[in-house]
């Protein structure tokens, strides 16, 4: 199915979803690089590499989330752009929300 047939909505949910894909595989990195440290390693090594990693990780999510709006406004489609760009952000929000409950609860 090519993203041109889908409603906006449904890519929303699925944009949201892959950053929530992305930030967990974020998250399973940081779990593996703390239970497998090295005592010995130099701290700029490790400053190094989360500064690489933010940048990394800003790059993904801005492609995740505006990459296809941005292609859309290219395409002087500017409603279903917006309307794509705000139906993400609030699936975001709402697997943001859905998270914070399961760590609470």
């Amino acid at each position: 199915m090519k993203l041109t047939k889908m409603s906006p909505v449904l890519v929303g949910l699925l944009q949201a979803i892959g950053v929530a894909i992305y930030c967990s595989l974020v998250a399973i990195f940081f779990r593996l690089m703390n239970s497998s440290r090295i005592e010995n390693s130099p701290e700029i090594w490790g400053i190094a590499l989360m500064l690489f990693l933010l940048v990394f990780s800003a790059a993904v999510c801005g492609i995740l989330v505006f990459g296809y709006p941005i292609y859309l406004i290219a395409q002087r489609d500017v409603k279903k752009a917006l309307n794509i760009l705000a139906y993400t952000l609030l699936y975001a929000i709402i697997i943001f929300v859905l998270i914070l409950l399961i760590i609470i609860l």
